[in-house]
């Protein structure tokens, strides 16, 4: 006689779905943009370890570019949105770059099988990650993907990727720090992501100084006039002199 009891997987799968179901409600819009990019990174698999990060990677960037999209279409502005507007440039030109690394050949379902803990982490991560208003989420969500990327790309480099899928490993994980390090820096500063950045006070115009008078001209020296030359001295003649005239 058959059990009437489903598999042992089903208590597991049911509470996942029921902190899934939970989180949607925190994530606004977010939602369904997180459990297709969830959905798409699951079904990613390559021919080897470093191809099924490659294909994941590809559906992890897609994801934070639709949500950016999603942002960006509830006007917000100030220094988050230029985030969402940088996020959208960034991984779309990695998403150009990484689908030229794709390898052919058969799926290797085993291939995958390491990556799942870490997506797992990210995706329950960022579906619980909530903040003051939608820009604040936005952040605190992108903080979760980016650090999952940092974990998946540090599996791919223990488990063999070489050559240019290795470059563009260590290349990704290098700049999703870098916004790891950025997203840190505005949460520990208590500075919300909706916050707009205050606009740089420009300095204050110095008062040009008075232009110097130019010096007078010097007189030119007076050069002394030659002397007059002398009267030539008369010749006296014999007889003026006799006369006494001279």
């Amino acid at each position: 006689m058959l059990s009437a009891c489903g598999s042992r997987d089903e208590p597991a799968n049911n509470v996942a779905a029921g902190h899934d179901m939970n989180a949607m409600a925190d994530s606004g819009p977010f939602a369904d943009s997180e459990m297709k990019m969830d959905q798409a990174m699951t079904a990613a698999v390559g021919v080897n370890a470093a191809d099924s990060w490659v294909r994941k990677m590809i559906e992890h960037h897609k994801g934070a570019i639709d949500m950016s999209r999603i942002l960006l279409a509830q006007n917000v502005t100030g220094h988050v949105a230029d985030m969402a507007q940088q996020t959208i440039d960034k991984q779309g030109a990695e998403v150009t770059a990484l689908e030229k690394l794709v390898a052919t050949g058969n799926p290797d379902a085993a291939s995958a099988a390491p990556y799942k803990p870490a997506a797992m982490a990210m995706h329950s991560a960022m579906m619980a990650a909530s903040g003051a208003d939608i820009s604040d989420t936005w952040i605190r969500k992108m903080l979760e993907h980016h650090k999952g990327a940092i974990a998946m790309s540090d599996i791919a480099l223990a488990n063999g990727a070489r050559g240019a899928v290795r470059a563009q490993i260590e290349k990704t994980k290098a700049e999703q720090q870098k916004e790891i390090d950025h997203i840190e820096g505005m949460l520990s500063g208590q500075q919300l992501a909706s916050e707009p950045t205050a606009p740089a006070v420009a300095p204050a115009a110095k008062e040009k100084a008075p232009a110097a008078k130019p010096a007078p001209a010097k007189a030119a020296p007076v050069k002394p006039k030659p002397a007059e030359p002398k009267a030539p001295t008369p010749t006296c003649l014999p007889e003026h002199r006799a006369a006494g005239h001279c």
